[in-house]
């Protein structure tokens, strides 16, 4: 129970005070609701029913049947108490169950329906403040090409975007004409406009291509008559997801772009809805030993990116934390800043931090110009800073024995591509029950995973603090607050693909050219102000929407055979792709025609894990004398 002590002023000799309480209801109100989920006074009817007549009158049926006279007393009144207890004890084992596991659950809904709903907005967000680095010019050309990438856009607006294009009046009403002729399916009369227009509209289009090409293309679509579908999804850029892991592995979060950090938000959106993403990847039998070590090597390199992204978050997350206390100023961990160099000047902040603790408790010991307010305020800085760096301090241990696993996969790698080409074991297709085979599988969260990650997401809005405040997010900590930044985002986008990976694996290399070649969920109807329960319902349907195309999946397949595991791509297998897959038959060829490349070189001897060392002892030592000075 928390309570509010307002003291008055003392009468006739009495301490008198008021004293205003908020009672600890949830536990109460957990019952109340379990008794009600569990519809108590039907189940006892229920029971009633079953322990009278239906007991006594199948009890009496059964024992006249089968021994020729009726039961006694006594037998009757047995099997009526058993089926009362059974019962009762039945109905009380559900309502402990929906009290324990159903309050679990309840919570884990909620924080999927939160998730769903932060998601939401985070993805708006982050598109305007993408859109805020661009110079005008540019804004304006991104904001008319996102329009016209919308499925429900009216000829007014397509006029409007066309004219934001290439500033021209007549050629957006030009536009709004073929736009409207679409929706009639008259396409002659589009084939008219093209003579008339055709002309203008190509000069137009050429100069708007040397300097936006992808404005241009999608231009030029709305010009022949066509508009986006449902069904086609939105655009993915298929090397995000390379980009994001390259950010982490080299600890330098500048390596994401804005657009990375969009589509990292938007493929957690599509998960948690539902989507189920398709994929392919092979499955080998035989002695083909290249294919075995560099499964364990990619199978390593993926837990050194997960552990690395851990401990730079954690540190990061640290640093940004002393940033809005006060304690370090931004200019001295910049975004972009090296992990050793960021994790020497968090350490000295903490130094810092600690011999002002320090000073303060002198003051207050004797009397002079301490201040309780101040010292409790240093010692809780100083306590949540404690916790967070040995967060980190545990992230980067982990990360020590991770890189000790990932340098003997390397090893044993290199020790591979040295031997001869015979020896290495390369992969020889053919006849039989050894050779390649294909699997297809599909990159989903069940409802368990899915709850997971909400929870992961929602812990740690909340532990940044970020809600909404009209039109963007803010952290807010002590009163004060500061909108979301590019590098708030960035971490925002790391800290989602680490709740994923564990239930997607998404630092596999297959996983990321199955998302990469997919096609992203159309979410152009997603507007600020939406309920969490409309965007919920949103994402859902267009989840389901999305057309499952697997040409692309299979030619990223093809090359990943044809570059890192040496196979040489045969016309058997090429026609094996176009039949089954609908891959591209000039793609195949071009792939077949490619040769192997060598896998990179690394040297992880020169991307030795951050050194971060443990608390030191004089940090907790200032913080137990002033707890003690305050106690």
């Amino acid at each position: 129970m928390n309570w509010f002590r307002f003291k008055g002023k003392p009468s006739a000799g009495r301490d008198e005070g008021i004293s205003l309480g908020r009672e600890d209801n949830e536990r109460v109100e957990r019952w109340q609701r379990a008794v009600k989920r569990v519809r108590v006074t039907r189940n006892l009817l229920k029971l009633a029913w079953t322990a009278g007549p239906v007991t006594g009158i199948g009890l009496y049926g059964g024992y006249y049947i089968g021994y020729g006279r009726p039961p006694a007393t006594d037998l009757l009144i047995y099997f009526t108490t058993f089926t009362i207890l059974s019962g009762l004890l039945g109905l009380l084992a559900a309502i402990v169950y929906d009290t324990t596991y159903g309050a679990a659950k309840e919570r884990a809904q909620q924080d999927v329906l939160e998730a769903v709903d932060l998601l939401g907005d985070l993805i708006l967000a982050v598109r305007d403040l993408a859109m805020e680095g661009f110079e005008p010019e540019i804004r304006r050309r991104e904001a008319a090409m996102q329009l016209l990438q919308r499925v429900d856009l009216s000829p007014e607006a397509v006029a409007f975007a066309c004219e934001e294009l290439i500033g021209e009046r007549e050629l957006g009403r030009c536009l709004a004409k073929i736009d409207t002729f679409r929706r009639a399916g008259l396409y002659s009369r589009i084939r008219d406009l093209h003579q008339d227009q055709g002309e203008a509209f190509d000069k137009a289009l050429s100069e708007l291509h040397r300097v936006a090409p992808l404005a241009a293309s999608v231009l030029r679509e709305r010009y022949m008559g066509d508009a986006p579908k449902l069904q086609d999804g939105m655009p993915r850029d298929e090397f995000f997801l390379e980009r994001v892991m390259a950010a982490i592995d080299q600890d330098n979060l500048l390596l994401m772009t804005p657009a990375d950090v969009e589509a990292m938000l938007l493929l957690a959106f599509e998960l948690i809805n539902g989507r189920e993403i398709p994929m392919l990847t092979f499955s080998y039998a035989g002695r083909w030993r290249l294919a075995s070590v560099l499964d364990h090597l990619e199978e390593q390199r993926s837990r050194y990116r997960v552990a690395r992204a851990a401990g730079s978050n954690r540190m990061r997350a640290l640093a940004t934390w002393l940033v809005e206390v006060e304690v370090l100023a931004y200019e001295e961990v910049p975004e972009g800043i090296s992990a050793s160099l960021l994790v020497d000047r968090v350490v000295a902040a903490l130094d810092r931090l600690t011999r002002q603790l320090d000073a303060e408790c002198d003051r207050l010991r004797r009397r002079r110009h301490g201040s309780t307010g101040e010292l409790r305020r240093l010692g809780d800085t100083l306590a949540t800073s404690l916790r967070l760096y040995r967060m980190a301090h545990d992230a980067y241990r982990e990360l020590g024995r991770v890189h000790a696993d990932l340098l003997r996969a390397s090893e044993e790698w290199e020790r591979l591509q040295a031997l001869p080409g015979e020896e290495r074991g390369h992969l020889h297709l053919g006849p039989g029950r050894k050779g390649l085979r294909i699997v297809e599988r599909v990159i989903a969260l069940d409802e368990d995973a899915r709850e997971a990650v909400c929870q992961h997401l929602v812990n740690y809005l909340h532990g940044e603090q970020l809600e909404r405040r009209g039109r963007r997010f803010f952290t807010r900590q002590d009163g004060r607050r500061r909108a979301l930044t590019l590098e708030g985002a960035r971490q925002l986008a790391v800290e989602t693909a680490l709740a994923l990976d564990p239930h997607i694996r998404l630092s596999r290399p297959e996983v990321q050219r199955g998302i990469g070649a997919s096609r992203a969920s159309y979410l152009g109807n997603l507007e600020p102000g939406m309920s969490a329960h409309e965007k919920r319902t949103l994402g859902e349907a267009m989840a389901q929407e999305v057309v499952q195309d697997m040409s692309h999946p299979a030619e990223r397949l093809a090359l990943a055979l044809v570059r890192h595991y040496r196979v040489s791509l045969t016309e058997e297998a090429k026609q094996f792709l176009r039949d089954h897959y609908g891959a591209r038959e000039q793609v195949l060829n071009m792939i077949a025609q490619s040769h192997a490349e060598e896998m990179p070189q690394m040297n992880l001897l020169s991307q030795r894990p951050t050194v971060v060392p443990a608390p030191r002892r004089d940090w907790y030592r200032s913080l137990v004398r002033a707890r003690r000075l305050l106690d």
